[in-house]
């Protein structure tokens, strides 16, 4: 169960990056088919970092001889984690809720004073969460994993952000 957790954890954070990415980056006024195509994209790529992970994880406990002991220590991480990542999730969210109201003076506020801030987190959130998960974890497979999908939730940032500069930079020339 806690795995899940994290997996889909690791899809909300795909979406909201990928649609963070795209924003402000399209001249269209139809633009809710380009924001679709930006949410699936970075859902996409949340999909690719974590099958990576099931993959590195595969290998680590096919080699790994005593396999309930790394299986109880990762999900011992894993539960650890949650307590970051949990709270993170759970205040981008209401501010993502809040942003459904009509009023346009508190969906401008929600975005200045609650998105902004947490987007600029992400990053750190992502690092203090994977080192509390791993910090007392008695393995070093254990630590491997947690900063291999580290590696791969820091990098789903930049990745997608590359690749929405370089679709606008095509439609820009276009236009052009």
């Amino acid at each position: 169960m806690t795995l899940l957790l994290l997996y889909l954890l690791a899809c909300l954070d795909g979406l909201l990056c990928g649609c963070r990415t795209a924003m402000g980056r399209c001249p269209l006024i139809r633009q809710r088919p380009y924001y679709v195509r930006a949410l699936l994209r970075g859902l996409l790529a949340a999909q690719v970092a974590s099958l990576l992970a099931i993959l590195v994880l595969l290998f680590v406990v096919l080699v790994f001889p005593h396999r309930d002991l790394l299986r109880a220590d990762l999900e011992a991480s894993a539960r650890r984690m949650l307590w970051v990542f949990l709270p993170y999730a759970a205040a981008v969210l209401s501010a993502l809720f809040l942003r459904l109201a009509p009023s346009t003076d508190l969906r401008s506020a929600t975005s200045v004073f609650a998105l902004a801030p947490l987007t600029a987190l992400r990053p750190l959130v992502l690092i203090v969460g994977c080192l509390v998960g791993i910090y007392s974890s008695r393995l070093w497979e254990t630590w491997i994993l947690g900063l291999i999908v580290l590696s791969l939730m820091l990098s789903l940032d930049s990745t997608l952000n590359r690749i929405a500069s370089r679709r606008q930079a095509a439609e820009i020339q276009l236009l052009v």
